[in-house]
C-alpha cells in the first residue's frame, strides 16, 4: 500500500464482514428452517409467490424506517425497528426465492439490503439472498428479475448512479458497476477483462476476472473470478477467488513502475510541505489510478495468451454452473 492510501483509505471492513457470517451461522431462515427441501433446480415456480406484494411490504417499510429515522427516534428502536423489517423481507424473499442451493456456500443465507436506514452504504444493496462460503470467498447472490429491475429501475434514478445502470439490465449485466452494487460493499470491485464461456440461447450471461480491493488497484493481478446470469425469472450474481496461481507479467509492472515513481515523487513533495490541503496528494492519486489502468490495458492484452488464462475460463465454467444451480 502506498502512502497515500494509507493516509486516505477509509473503508474498514472486519466487523462488516464478520457480522455477515455471524448472521449466516446463526439465521433462523435457512432454507431448513423453513421446512423446504435443499433442491439444486431452480423452478419458475419457486417464486411465483406475489412480486408486487413484496415491492410494497419493501416500500412500506423502508419509509416506516425513514420516518422513525427523521422523527429522531432513540437509535436502539431505529435498530429494532430496521431488525424487524429485515426480518419480515427475508422472509418474503426466501418464500420468491424458493428452495436453493449453491455448490460451496452454506444453506442460511444472508438478506440483502442488509439494513433499510438510508444513512448506510449497504442501504442501497438490491433486494436478494446472499449465500457464501465459510470463509465468505465464494459467494452467490439471486433475485426474482421483477424485484432485481425494481431496485436497479429505483438506483438508476439517482443522481449519482452509474450510466449503464440507465440503459437497463441487459446493458447493465456484467457490467463493473453492477459488480460492484451487488458485491463490492466490503472491497470495491475492478473489472479486468470477460472471460470466454459457453451458454445455450436465452440467457445474458457473463464471466469476467476482477480485483476485489479495499486500498485501489496498483499492478496487481486479479484475485476474483465473477458471473452473471439472469435465466428463468432469476439474476445470479456470483464470485470466488482465482484458484489458478497467475505469475506476474514483468512487461506490464514496467510499466506501472514509472507512474508510481512519478506518484511517489508527488507524495514526497506533498509530505515535504506539510500540508494536508496539498494538491500533490490528489495528482498522486490521480497517477497511480492512470497506472493501474496502463497496468490493467496490458494484462488484458497479454493474458489471452499465457497458461492460466485457459484455466481461469473453465473455472468461470465451473461457477456459471453452480449458478444454474447444478
Amino acid at each position: 500500500m502506498t502512502q497515500f492510501a494509507q493516509r486516505h483509505t477509509t473503508r474498514r471492513t472486519g466487523n462488516r464482514i464478520a457480522s455477515l457470517l455471524l448472521a449466516a451461522s446463526l439465521s433462523s431462515l435457512s432454507l431448513v428452517a423453513l421446512g423446504l427441501p435443499l433442491a439444486v433446480s431452480l423452478p419458475r415456480a419457486a417464486w411465483s409467490a406475489p412480486i408486487d406484494d413484496y415491492i410494497a411490504a419493501r416500500d412500506r417499510l423502508a419509509a416506516e424506517v425513514a420516518a422513525a429515522v427523521k422523527a429522531g427516534e432513540k437509535e436502539d428502536a431505529v435498530d429494532k425497528r430496521n431488525a424487524s423489517a429485515i426480518k419480515d423481507l427475508q422472509a418474503r424473499m426466501a418464500a420468491l426465492v424458493g428452495p436453493v442451493r449453491f455448490q460451496g456456500t452454506q444453506p442460511a443465507p444472508i438478506f440483502m439490503p442488509t439494513t433499510l436506514i438510508s444513512e448506510y452504504l449497504e442501504s442501497k444493496e438490491p433486494d436478494g439472498l446472499l449465500f457464501s462460503s465459510s470463509d465468505y470467498l465464494t459467494r452467490f447472490f439471486i433475485s426474482p428479475e421483477p424485484v432485481f429491475l425494481n431496485w436497479l429501475s429505483g438506483r438508476a434514478a439517482a443522481a449519482d448512479a452509474p450510466p449503464v445502470f440507465r440503459a437497463g439490465l441487459a446493458a447493465a449485466a456484467g457490467s463493473a458497476p453492477l459488480y460492484n452494487a451487488v458485491l463490492g460493499t466490503d472491497a470495491a470491485f475492478i473489472k479486468y477483462m470477460d472471460l470466454p464461456v459457453r451458454e445455450g440461447a436465452g440467457p445474458t450471461v457473463n464471466a469476467a476476472f476482477g480485483l476485489f480491493t479495499q486500498t485501489g488497484a496498483r499492478n496487481d493481478v486479479p484475485n476474483s473470478i465473477v458471473v452473471t446470469r439472469v435465466a428463468d425469472g432469476r439474476v445470479v450474481i456470483g464470485a470466488a477467488d482465482v484458484k489458478v496461481e497467475i505469475p506476474p507479467l514483468p512487461a506490464c509492472d514496467q510499466i506501472w513502475s514509472g507512474y508510481e515513481a512519478k506518484a511517489k515523487a508527488l507524495i514526497a513533495a506533498a509530505e515535504k510541505a506539510k500540508n494536508d490541503q496539498d494538491s500533490r496528494w490528489d495528482e498522486s492519486a490521480k497517477v497511480e489510478e492512470e497506472g493501474a489502468a496502463a497496468y490493467r490495458a496490458c494484462f488484458v492484452k497479454a493474458a489471452p495468451a499465457l497458461p492460466f488464462y485457459a484455466a481461469a475460463a473453465k473455472q468461470a465454467e465451473a461457477l456459471l454452473a453452480a449458478a444454474r444451480g447444478e
